[in-house]
């Protein structure tokens, strides 16, 4: 199997949250054409699996990628798929379509000599707008360990901080810009809260890092230039660690933001026949150091320690199935959401050979364990 074409195929596939048929289309083709029997579930997922056995390892991504902004500012167009000095260049080419045809790739060179146990392939939906697709396999997948492939250079990872999306809403009262003291301006109010954020304690973790906390976007309603606005709004982005409980950061925030409304929102999203709702709050993730598939994995790789993600992934859904969920993925993270992004095609070869291996040699630490 070409990784690379496959690779070429799902980035002209666009496929954004909430429209991810194009690419389940291109995956369903490709393992078909590798004779494998793809099936879409319930909501969109694409699954097969290889091999047999009361042992599963889990190869799995997620089909959506974010939008691709101006084309204008890319130096290739996002959804063309151009190969130039030895790198793929479009949107989802590291976040994360690389890795979903290394996966299958991987799934081929596994078939040519099956290992003891099972492997199954899985392609989510909506993972960058709440991660619908693997909170909806989790209530069923019975794996032992998954292989998340969210980028990460090729090296393995195990963990990242959570995040908790943190609104505010000063009431104002309209009036005329010229005659403001006929209304009620929030702006102030909201500015200090702002300003009071810079000094908002945030946790320590000894292996995930630091909390943060990140105001990242505010909005004024109406948008007019000549009113004193009704509604003031401010979106803060906290990421947690560990230890720290959700309703406790909102509570302190309350403490600080006077007479506005704070709360954490709840979205609902569809795909297929699901339909789920949920608050903007997302776990952290976190492998034990001593956990012995982890320690297996790293000594398969020759790599001494798992690395950490600066960002959040589908993989606390995933692990609530009980699966240990270790990350690797072709691809520089930096390069993701940008009109940078590009993979390099040695890497993502790389990557479904190390798909490969680490699948086989998972499954080997499995069966002489049972």
């Amino acid at each position: 199997m070409d990784i690379v074409k496959t690779a070429i195929r799902l980035i002209r596939a666009e496929s954004p949250s909430g429209g991810e048929a194009p690419a389940a289309r291109v995956l369903m083709e490709e393992a078909e054409a590798l004779g494998f029997r793809p099936e879409l579930d319930e909501a969109g997922n694409v699954e097969f699996t290889l091999g047999k056995g009361s042992r599963e390892v889990l190869l799995t991504g997620h089909m959506d990628v974010v939008p691709a902004g101006e084309e204008s500012a890319w130096e290739h167009p996002p959804y063309a798929g151009e190969v130039e000095g030895g790198e793929l260049w479009g949107r989802g080419a590291v976040d994360m379509k690389g890795a979903l045809a290394a996966m299958l790739g991987a799934m081929a060179r596994l078939a040519e000599n099956p290992p003891p146990g099972r492997v199954r392939f899985l392609a989510v939906v909506q993972e960058e707008v709440g991660g619908l697709g693997s909170r909806y396999a989790a209530e069923r997948l019975s794996a032992d360990v998954a292989l998340l492939g969210e980028p990460s250079n090729n090296r393995l990872m195990r963990g990242h901080r959570g995040r908790i999306e943190v609104w505010a809403d000063y009431e104002g009262r309209l009036a005329h810009a010229a005659r403001p003291g006929l209304g009620h301006n929030p702006l102030p109010d909201l500015g200090r809260f702002l300003a009071a954020l810079e000094a908002f304690e945030t946790a320590g973790h000894p292996e995930l890092g630091a909390a943060s906390c990140t105001p990242t976007y505010v909005e004024s309603r109406p948008r007019a230039t000549n009113v004193v606005p009704g509604l003031a709004q401010a979106c803060v982005d906290y990421r947690f660690v560990p230890g720290e409980d959700p309703d406790a950061i909102v509570e302190r925030m309350r403490l600080i933001a006077g007479d506005a409304s704070v709360y954490v929102p709840e979205i609902q999203r569809s795909s297929g026949e699901v339909t789920m709702r949920y608050p903007m709050v997302f776990p952290p993730h976190l492998v034990p150091a001593d956990d012995p598939l982890l320690g297996a994995a790293l000594a398969e790789l020759g790599q001494e320690e798992a690395g950490i993600w600066w960002f959040t992934t589908d993989a606390p859904y995933l692990a609530a199935s009980g699966a240990v969920v270790l990350g690797l993925g072709p691809g520089d993270p930096e390069l993701a959401h940008t009109t940078r992004e590009r993979v390099a095609v040695a890497e993502l070869e790389r990557a479904g050979a190390l798909y490969a291996r680490l699948a086989r040699r998972l499954l080997e630490v499995l069966d002489e364990n049972a």
